[in-house]
């Protein structure tokens, strides 16, 4: 009686233990499966474009990173008269082009907290906006920064286009 007690413990433990093993499997698979094609899907980035005549030129990336790898956020883009539009959905790994009329524009970004940033932007020139993303108490928060331009150029390399 004992060795059979014992052998039917032995069979619930192999069982429990196989069943805890098959819920991390899944648990991995899922989360594998959430952060595959969470990125921007578009064309590798190639090569910074010249601004047209008369023109202003930003490009607003945010690189790959593991934190924050399945949200995205729309970029908002408030000119000198307060229209207020967006100008894509910025994701892991991805760039936005947006091409423009020199003037004051605030770019901003909203989750359960907003991050904007201001250019006075010249016309034939470029500007970049590198976009993050933060802790959050429930989810991510935007962060955009003006950068450097060489700097975004390196960082640019490794990213694709947000395509909408």
């Amino acid at each position: 009686i004992i060795d059979t007690q014992y052998k039917l413990k032995s069979k619930r433990e192999k069982m429990r233990i196989t069943l805890k093993s098959t819920i991390v499997t899944l648990i991995g698979v899922v989360i594998a499966l959430a952060l595959t094609g969470c990125g921007a899907t578009g064309p590798k980035f190639t090569a910074i474009e010249i601004p047209q005549k008369n023109q202003s030129l930003v490009y607003v990336y945010r690189p790959s990173a593991f934190m924050g790898a399945a949200m995205s956020y729309d970029i908002h883009v408030k000119d000198k008269d307060g229209s207020d539009k967006v100008i894509g959905s910025l994701s892991n790994g991805g760039y936005i082009k947006y091409i423009t009329k020199p003037e004051k524009v605030e770019f901003w970004a909203k989750t359960e907290s907003t991050s904007s940033v201001t250019l006075d932007m010249k016309a034939n020139t470029m500007y970049c906006i590198k976009g993050e993303i933060n802790m959050g108490f429930i989810v991510g928060r935007p962060h955009l920064t003006i950068m450097d331009n060489k700097i975004c150029k390196e960082e640019l390399k490794e990213t694709s286009a947000i395509v909408k």
